[in-house]
């Protein structure tokens, strides 16, 4: 490797004195191999450094030097050396290479759980660390603290950067507990009408028991217990109440309302992203005022790795605001959506059980109607201060 480096050169040397030049070639440490010596002819390999110190050594002695071969990559390099076009090529390669390795190529974000990573690069993005920006003007120190300000439920975050990819790891916020003030004497009475399915008491004496009914307001749990030497004293009462209880929903649906009509003509345009900004690839803007919109970006790689350079496809989904009418079944369906989103928010979100679901639909010329009837099981224990003299 190191001879293809310096380069070698393949001589021969022809006259009288050849052994008197040999010697003196070693008196100059002049490194010589594949030497051979045969009738007066001599052989041999030498570095390209060394070709002068032999050809005065070879006039000296009245001795004929010929250059046979070169070999090396000095001297391949050297035959390129007016194509201009393989020296601009490599020097853009470089100048790419240096480039990449001084900008935002990547953002990676650790440590988050509540907060999204989009988030976090979006805010970083406004306080100056964003793809394609040159690394060393970026002060680290100054984007932690802006950070932190940026985003409130950030603890802690550190920022750091391996090359081309931007590394923050950061630490949460722990929500500080809500705090019960268990000093308040208080009962656990009934939120609402209902027959009692299950008690878990931790302070305080249960006055009803599971099977019993209870209306709204009823003692189901007492604050006012007893020490066991006659005297009563007053506690804050805690529990865990559940109750089987009735409630009536009613949904309405239109026959005709204002709304957004959608185009089936989705129009289709494509950006060039390069480090971050877009270069449109398209002549027309999009026809409409109003639309959905949704993009998708295709990276371009290099020797298996992502480059900030890529294709973006955006989609538009045209609407317009106007009347929309509809039928009896389609507001059916829409009332069903309605219900099942008040569901999903209202019952199995806060760990409600339907135990039975009656739907009453009417209708008119103007709308649908669902009044809904139904049996739940869920807590119906409520904190009820105790008012002490």
């Amino acid at each position: 490797m190191l001879k293809n480096i310096r380069g070698v050169i393949s001589i021969e040397a022809i006259g009288d004195n050849i052994y008197k030049f040999i010697n003196e070639l070693r008196e100059m440490h002049i490194v010589c191999t594949s030497q051979k010596c045969r009738n007066g002819k001599f052989t041999a390999q030498i570095y390209s450094k060394d070709l002068k110190k032999a050809e005065s050594t070879a006039e000296k002695f009245n001795i004929s030097l010929t250059v046979i071969k070169r070999s090396g990559l000095r001297f391949k390099a050297y035959a390129y050396r007016f194509r201009f076009g393989i020296i601009i090529g490599i020097m853009l390669v470089l100048g790419f290479v240096f480039y990449l390795s001084n900008i935002v190529v990547t953002i990676e974000v650790c440590g988050n759980n509540a907060i999204t990573s989009q988030q976090v690069i979006s805010a970083l993005g406004d306080i100056g660390i964003y793809k394609g920006r040159f690394i060393p003007d970026i002060d680290f120190h100054s984007c932690e603290q802006r950070l932190r300000l940026s985003i409130p439920e950030i603890a802690w975050t550190g920022i750091r950067h391996t090359g081309s990819r931007i590394v923050v790891d950061i630490t949460e916020t722990v929500e500080t507990p809500e705090m019960v003030n268990d000093d308040i004497p208080c009962n656990i009475v009934a939120s609402k009408d209902a027959q009692i399915t299950y008690t878990e008491i931790y302070a305080g004496q249960l006055v009803r028991k599971k099977g019993d009914g209870v209306k709204k307001g009823d003692i189901i749990v007492s604050g006012t217990v007893s020490d066991g030497n006659g005297r009563f004293l007053k506690k804050h009462a805690m529990g865990k109440i559940k109750g089987i209880y009735n409630e009536e929903i009613i949904f309405t649906q239109a026959f005709e309302e204002s709304g957004q009509v959608y185009s089936d003509d989705i129009q289709k345009r494509k950006y060039f992203d390069f480090f971050g900004f877009r270069i449109p690839l398209f002549f027309s803007d999009i026809d409409s005022k109003t639309f959905d919109y949704s993009e998708n970006t295709t990276k371009f790689t290099f020797l298996g790795f992502e480059i900030p350079l890529g294709i973006v496809h955006c989609s538009y989904k045209p609407f317009t605001y106007d009347n929309i009418s509809y039928t009896k079944e389609e507001a059916d369906i829409k009332l069903q959506q309605k219900t099942a989103l008040h569901e999903k928010n209202f019952y199995d979100s806060k760990d409600i059980t339907i135990i039975k679901r009656n739907i009453e639909k009417k209708s008119n010329d103007k709308e649908m109607q669902y009044k809904i009837s139904y049996t739940l099981e869920g807590d119906i224990g409520k904190d009820w201060e105790i008012y002490v003299d």
